[in-house]
């Protein structure tokens, strides 16, 4: 199952794919034009997630494409 959802902040408007595989939810995510991806939090469920909860995953993926972008240059 997969689900897309779409956040409006003050100035974008920005998509997250959520998806399934086996027990463990996965985010997609667009960041900085690079796909990044990251492990939804254990016992969290974007079915029954409320809505103020995206801006923490928004926040949690913007972490995760800075970390991916500082491994990329240490290479």
């Amino acid at each position: 199952m997969s689900k897309t959802t779409t956040t409006k902040s003050s100035e974008t408007t920005k998509e997250v794919l959520f998806q399934k595989l086996g027990n463990t939810w996965f985010i997609f995510a667009e960041v900085n034009n690079e796909m990044i991806y990251s492990v939804m939090p254990e016992g969290m469920d974007p079915r029954d997630t409320k809505l103020e909860l995206y801006e923490v995953i928004e926040e949690h993926m913007a972490k995760v494409a800075e970390t991916h972008k500082r491994a990329a240059e240490a290479v």
